[in-house]
């Protein structure tokens, strides 16, 4: 019988790891022998016998939904594959007792990475706004046994309120943009300088952040608002939706002090000079 969202977290992780067929299609999704639009029926047929699955990648466990959000497609069938460059460097990035936030954190993929990276004496703080998603950051977190996580069920916005999260059946793609369609559902919504101090850090030392094309309506703020000491020293951006930014987000970043450090094509890497930590906020872009 088919799991529902609500209920299959409640089962230990493990429960859902591939068998029988399932581990076959995955399989033979993973090795190549199924490839393009191949892959197409195997999917049906793990769909079919389960919505989610238990993997372990690089040694953190996951549950992942699959049909409806293709990070978790992904990485039930590829492993990190495309998120692999990102991660990595995060991963490299941190040290034992630092702090890592994660803006728009999915299925808590950065978030466990990070969290594994600072060890228990660090820091993380988790912001997913979708309800769904949050929930299966909580499942992710739990069984990873990665209690210095905190996570916040919000969209981070110039100033608090609510507003419509977009998106639809497609939780992982879900924006603050209406233009990303499908039905839309109530959020909170906190300026990431109000969710920092709510959290009590003090710094942070690495940010990730992909909302789906709200980056500029996230980070601006905050380069406005936040003591320069606050400002992260290294900032992982997705910028495959620029067009839907209303600031250039990046031309402030650059404003701030930040310089580009790595690309692969869709993420950013910026650092912050050591001296960008005496200048005034960012001005608007």
């Amino acid at each position: 019988m088919a799991e529902t969202d609500d209920a299959t977290p409640e089962r230990a992780w493990g429960a859902l790891a591939p068998k029988g067929v399932s581990a076959l299609c995955i399989g033979a999704i993973r090795s190549g022998l199924v490839h393009g639009a191949m892959r197409r029926p195997f999917r049906r047929i793990m769909q079919s016998r389960s919505p989610a699955y238990d993997v372990e990648v690089d040694g953190i466990k996951l549950r992942c939904w699959i049909g409806e959000n293709f990070t978790e497609q992904m990485l039930v069938e590829r492993g990190l594959h495309k998120d692999a460059p990102g991660v990595q460097r995060i991963e490299r990035a941190l040290s034992p007792g630092d702090v890592f936030v994660d803006i728009g954190a999915n299925c808590g993929l950065f978030t466990l990475f990070a969290a594994r990276a600072v060890g228990p004496r660090g820091r993380v703080l988790a912001i997913e706004p979708s309800p769904k998603m949050a929930q299966r950051i909580r499942f992710n977190v739990a069984a990873n046994a990665a209690d210095h996580v905190t996570i916040v069920q919000a969209a981070v916005g110039a100033e608090d309120g609510n507003a419509t999260l977009y998106g639809g059946n497609h939780p992982g793609l879900a924006s603050l943009c209406a233009d990303v369609g499908g039905s839309g559902t109530e959020v909170p919504v906190a300026p990431l300088l109000s969710l920092v101090e709510r959290a009590n850090l003090d710094r942070i030392d690495v940010l990730k952040i992909d909302i789906e094309g709200y980056e500029d309506r996230a980070l601006v703020p905050f380069l406005r608002t936040a003591e320069p000491s606050l400002w992260p020293r290294l900032i992982l951006i997705e910028k495959d939706h620029a067009a839907r930014w209303e600031m250039d987000c990046l031309a402030a970043l650059h404003e701030a002090g930040y310089r580009d450090i790595w690309t692969d094509g869709s993420d950013l890497l910026l650092e912050r000079p050591r001296e960008a930590a005496s200048m005034p906020p960012a001005a608007s872009a």
